[in-house]
């Protein structure tokens, strides 16, 4: 498994931490199935429609302080 993450792009290892940490976090709770629905659905929007939210976010976040500075 750590050799499969490692061979995937950086905003795709991102989005499935940040849904797997959301669902285990969801368990948590007593309102948690309702967390899941949503963040269920929302993934399938996703897929569904071709854009990739979190690795948008991602991107505006890690990936503009990664670049070097053009000075």
């Amino acid at each position: 498994m750590i050799r499969r993450t490692g061979t995937m792009k950086p905003e795709e290892v991102f989005s499935r931490t940040l849904f797997g940490i959301i669902l285990i976090a969801a368990s948590f709770v007593a309102w948690g199935k309702w967390v899941a629905l949503v963040l269920g659905g929302l993934f399938l929007f996703s897929a569904l429609s071709g854009v990739c939210l979190t690795c948008e976010l991602y991107k505006a976040f890690f990936k503009d302080s990664q670049k070097p500075s053009s000075k």
